[in-house]
């Protein structure tokens, strides 16, 4: 079990004492002995004694407890995952989901879910106009989950970057983007593309140092219009004017791109593709 679902349950007041039990025997390999005192206890369990050693196993990690908004998103995500292949149950995954978007106020997850939610509804409550089958509604309910999934934007805030010009191009040893107040510095695969054709790749750049002329030509003087991050890629868009820089993560283990403002202010994709 992982530490934001268990979070969850402790947010929601859903925690059992197995839980603390079984998160305990999946983190042994931290070889923190507070965590090996919790994975070692037995039946009967007490539910306040497990509690409090699971407290003293976050004092021995150093880790604070995660904020219940960031547990309430990944327990959505957690149940969206659920919903990408063919699922038996994936009628009540969605009315899971649905339930817990409203409970807690999650208004975008809930929009997310609010037609489908409908639709199932009708199939089960009402006259299902829609003639629904449980085939039917389950192949639906796929298809959104997909969808949803893939096109989903992260709720991370680029502003300080728009409207920067970029005042440099640098290429060695890595593609590096200086702006006016910070910089883009990408280490994975990416492409410039206008609105119809793609312009350049990393492929081009490859078989043709040459070019790298050219990409400044393009960029240098441009202005940020807009930065958006696919959440579950992640892929990185940014328009500058009339182009467009696509940058994709495709590594375990190196990072992808990094991104600065004039404090030095970092975010970046790690290894693996997560946010930081």
């Amino acid at each position: 079990m992982d530490l934001l679902e268990l979070y969850y349950k402790k947010y929601t007041h859903s925690v059992r004492a197995s839980d603390y039990i079984e998160w305990a025997k999946h983190h042994l390999y931290l070889d923190v002995i507070e965590i090996k005192k919790l994975a070692s206890m037995k039946e009967p369990f007490n539910l306040f004694e497990l509690e409090e050693m699971f407290s003293n196993v976050m004092k021995a990690l150093q880790q604070k407890p995660p904020p219940k908004e960031q547990c309430l998103h990944y327990h959505v995500k957690h149940l969206h995952s659920q919903l990408l292949l063919p699922v038996k149950n994936a009628v009540s995954i969605v009315k899971e989901i649905y339930d817990c978007t409203i409970a807690h106020h999650l208004f975008d997850e809930q929009m997310i879910w609010q037609e489908i939610s409908k639709a199932i509804d009708d199939f089960q409550y009402r006259d299902n106009d829609d003639v629904y089958t449980k085939d039917k509604m389950n192949e639906m309910i796929m298809t959104h989950a997909r969808k949803t999934w893939h096109t989903k934007i992260s709720k991370i805030d680029f502003k300080e970057f728009i409207g920067q010009k970029v005042t440099a191009v640098e290429s060695n040893p890595n593609f590096i983007i200086q702006l006016v107040k910070g910089a883009i510095m990408i280490e994975c695969p990416w492409r410039i593309r206008d609105t119809d054709v793609i312009l350049f790749g990393e492929t081009d750049i490859q078989s043709n140092q040459r070019e790298w002329k050219t990409i400044k030509e393009l960029l240098i003087g441009k202005t940020i219009q807009d930065v958006l991050l696919f959440e579950q890629c992640p892929f990185l868009i940014i328009q500058c004017d009339n182009l467009f820089l696509d940058v994709f993560h495709a590594s375990q283990y190196f990072d992808g791109w990094t991104v600065t403002d004039e404090d030095d202010v970092y975010m970046f994709s790690m290894h693996g593709g997560n946010i930081a």
